[in-house]
Formats: C-alpha cells, sequence, structure tokens
C-alpha cells in the first residue's frame, strides 16, 4: 500500500524526485508570475483568471483559502480598470479600508452634455445657468449643480455647468 498525501496545488510530492516549486507566502510561485497586478494608492490588488485559478487549485474555495492565508482580501470594484471587476487586495494593515488606483483610470469615452437654448421650447425649462437665464433641456438639468447667482441685479437659486460641456441649440 502507497501512503501518499493528495497535494491541491497539483505538484510534487514531497520526497518525490522532482524538485518543488518554490511559493510566495503560501502561493505558487508560477501562478504569482502569470497574474496581473495594479497599484493602489497604498498597497497592490491582483486579478487571478478562472483558467489560472483553475490550473493551480481544483476548487475555489481552496483557492479562496489559500488568498486569505496569503494576506490578501477580495473586493469588488470598478476604481482600477473603470469596469466593474473582482480583485484581492494585499491589506499592508488591518486598517486600511478603501480601494484607490494610484492613477485614475480612463474616462468613459462618452461624455455629459447639456443643452441649452436661448428662446422658449415645451421641452426646455428656463433657468439660471452661470448668471444668465437659459432654457435647459429638462431631461439634463439633473447634470448641473445648484448655485446661487445674481442674474439681473436679483438674487436667484441658479445651476451651474462646472466641468461640463454645455452646448448651444439654435
Amino acid at each position: 500500500m502507497l501512503n501518499a498525501v493528495v497535494q491541491s496545488k497539483g505538484f510534487p510530492l514531497a520526497g518525490s524526485s522532482e524538485a518543488k516549486e518554490p511559493d510566495v507566502n503560501g502561493l505558487p510561485l508560477s501562478m504569482v508570475d502569470q497574474w496581473t497586478e495594479y497599484q493602489t494608492t497604498r498597497s497592490f490588488a491582483v486579478s487571478v483568471p478562472t483558467e489560472l485559478r483553475r490550473k493551480y487549485y481544483a476548487d475555489d474555495s481552496a483557492f479562496s483559502q489559500a488568498m486569505r492565508n496569503a494576506g490578501y482580501i477580495r473586493v469588488r470594484t470598478r476604481k482600477l480598470t473603470g469596469k466593474d471587476g473582482r480583485f484581492w487586495l494585499y491589506r499592508v494593515t488591518g486598517n486600511d479600508k478603501g480601494v484607490a488606483a494610484a492613477e485614475p483610470a480612463q474616462r468613459k469615452a462618452c461624455s455629459v452634455v447639456v443643452q441649452t437654448m436661448t428662446k422658449p421650447h415645451p421641452w426646455f425649462k428656463r433657468i439660471a445657468l452661470d448668471g444668465k437665464w437659459q432654457h435647459v433641456y429638462a431631461d439634463h438639468i439633473h447634470f448641473l449643480t445648484k448655485k446661487r447667482h445674481r442674474v439681473e441685479g436679483v438674487r436667484v437659486q441658479g445651476y451651474t455647468a462646472g466641468g461640463l460641456k454645455v452646448e448651444a441649440l439654435a
């Protein structure tokens, strides 16, 4: 009868003729070399594809346990890549609560445009926008920020389009 211990990582057994692969905090070095790392402000996060994970671990619970033992926690964020994703964040300290990319993700290809007119129209509302009375498309008002303005000598509750593109229609 053979007394052998089954390893979940798929590596050769200790004492066999094959050399044991070195590890990084209990994780196989060849797996660590293949995952994608994202630098954050205090630490780094990693993304491990499913194919790579299944190559080294039989099931997701074994992989999750190994990652937690190595000092990583699972986070779900879009701050690193701009798209919603699941990452493993390496914890520098126990009180590090947030995830933020070292450099912000690229802006979306589409940006908000606020459409305005100078003359009345049924779909446009008359509001004070950046110190002038303008007719703004009603569905675009929620993109604006409220701000008090002085228009024609009167203080009114108005809006500002700070940082937004304002498009004047004919």
